[in-house]
């Protein structure tokens, strides 16, 4: 019974931040300023994600990284399991 209000307090608390997040940001738009010859804009996406936005994307990284971890964790078969 105690895990689940843990786990209700912990989700809440979570659901919390990221509304928080969400409407505590300031949503700016800019214009991308097109590079001649690159119709895409990515190389102004590229500049901002790896100078103004860089610990946004690496928090992103770390959390990709966490999540890689967990999903072979939970796929790895147990010793024990296999022998049955």
């Amino acid at each position: 019974m105690i895990s689940k209000i843990l786990n209700a307090a912990v989700a809440l608390l979570f659901l919390a931040v990221v509304v928080m997040s969400v409407f505590g940001t300031e949503w700016t738009t800019t214009e991308l300023t097109f590079v001649e010859g690159d119709p895409s804009g990515i190389v102004h996406i590229g500049t901002e994600i790896f100078t103004t936005y860089v610990v946004a994307f690496e928090v992103l990284a770390l959390v990709l990284l966490a999540a890689l971890i967990g999903g072979i964790y939970l796929a790895k078969e147990d010793k024990e399991e296999a022998a049955i």
